[in-house]
């Protein structure tokens, strides 16, 4: 049996063709950068011409992945085109619709079928496995290793993952891409999410599941604590929803690190 190739599903950067997979690249470089890059910066660090990278910027401004703006200069000559990258959620109108689609159909859900909860973390669970590509039998990984792909994947579909080890590990989302519908139907949302987190999980054969979650910590960011598997990974998982009074000890408890508060700055930067 070999590891199950999953193409078919587009995650908002990767896909099945080289060019998709150098875009992934110079979003990840805009994303990461402190300041916009030019098309001859990023040529350079993807070692392509920079025709082709100002061709895959400008396909990445079209749908979204991108800002363009021009260099501010104080002295004489010719302004440079910048490019920054963009989070889903932001002011783009293709991303307004889907967000806008988003908030319909999750508004329909919650007020028609208001315990859904359980129905839609085992939608998330379904579709956790089918984005996931399933280990080769004899690849064998450790617990830490399998939560760092989840990661990988979280950070492909924008959620801006951190993964926090220690005794009673935990993954930090600093950005939502749902950050709207999971507001208003946090039941609905959240739990999809939370059954996405787990079905990879399972599919790859990580002893790990998320067993609570946190939602809204702070704007766009989320906590989902990691514990050992049940016998009973098909149900919802508990979600705690911050009152006024227990927000500010549920913050407190983060402990957060240095590196922590950097990638929330980062992240909070440019949403």
């Amino acid at each position: 049996m070999t590891a199950r190739q999953v193409t078919s599903v587009f995650d908002g950067t990767t896909g099945g063709t080289d060019r998709s997979g150098r875009r992934t690249h110079i979003i990840q470089l805009l994303r990461d950068a402190k300041n916009p890059l030019s098309a001859a910066e990023v040529a350079d660090a993807v070692g392509i011409h920079v025709n082709t990278a100002r061709f895959h910027l400008e396909s990445l401004v079209d749908v979204g992945l991108a800002t363009r703006e021009s260099e501010t200069r104080l002295e004489p000559g010719r302004r440079r085109i910048l490019y920054t990258g963009t989070l889903p959620n932001q002011t783009h109108e293709r991303a307004q619709g889907y967000r806008l689609l988003s908030q319909f159909l999750v508004a329909k859900i919650a007020t028609s079928h208001p315990e859904m909860g359980p129905d839609m973390y085992e939608v998330g669970s379904q579709w956790g496995k089918y984005l996931t590509a399933r280990p080769d039998p004899s690849e064998v990984f450790t617990a830490e290793e399998l939560d760092q792909k989840l990661v990988e994947k979280l950070d492909a579909l924008w959620f801006a993952p951190e993964l926090v080890h220690g005794p009673k590990p935990y993954l930090v989302l600093h950005n939502c891409p749902f950050y709207d519908s999971a507001s208003r139907s946090p039941s609905v949302v959240c739990q999809l999410h939370v059954g996405m987190l787990n079905g990879s999980l399972e599919e790859l054969r990580s002893s790990h599941r998320v067993t609570e979650i946190l939602p809204r910590e702070r704007p766009h960011l989320c906590r989902a604590l990691l514990g050992p598997r049940s016998n009973d990974d098909n149900t919802a998982v508990p979600m705690v929803l911050p009152d006024e009074a227990q927000h500010a000890m549920d913050i407190e408890a983060v402990e957060e690190s240095p590196d922590e508060v950097n990638a929330w700055a980062s992240v909070t930067s440019i949403a």
